[in-house]
């Protein structure tokens, strides 16, 4: 584990950290358990994109930190994607390339994850 995980741990906070999911929670940011650690930009003054984007990129330096083992990695990668996610959806019908961009992450998720129980 590195320093910065260690020290992260040492406060209950496990890596990576992800985008919450709720698109009422925008800028906020949890642990890998799905706890809130942190909210970018608490007074709602700026733009949703641009607290999506600063929160993705404080999370991202934070998520440099994490174990690299590969179920773990896989985690770090699905955590990236889903910021992404996050992050392009909102613009995506408004733009080509965020909207090419964000097929990319759904098809890059789908291979990350697992197909759901009775799917073909």
């Amino acid at each position: 584990m590195s320093d910065a995980a260690a020290l992260f741990a040492r406060h209950c906070i496990r890596l990576p950290l992800a985008l919450s999911e709720d698109p009422d929670e925008v800028g906020v940011v949890c642990d890998a358990d799905g706890y809130e650690v942190f909210t970018v930009n608490t007074e709602g003054t700026w733009p949703d994109e641009t607290a999506h984007a600063v929160a993705a990129i404080l999370l991202g330096r934070a998520n440099g930190s994490a174990p690299r083992a590969p179920a773990e990695l896989a985690e770090v990668l699905v955590s990236a994607l889903d910021s992404i996610r996050a992050i392009l959806a909102p613009v995506a019908e408004d733009s080509e390339a965020a909207l090419a961009a964000l097929q990319v992450a759904e098809d890059a998720l789908a291979d990350l994850r697992p197909p759901a129980a009775g799917a073909p």
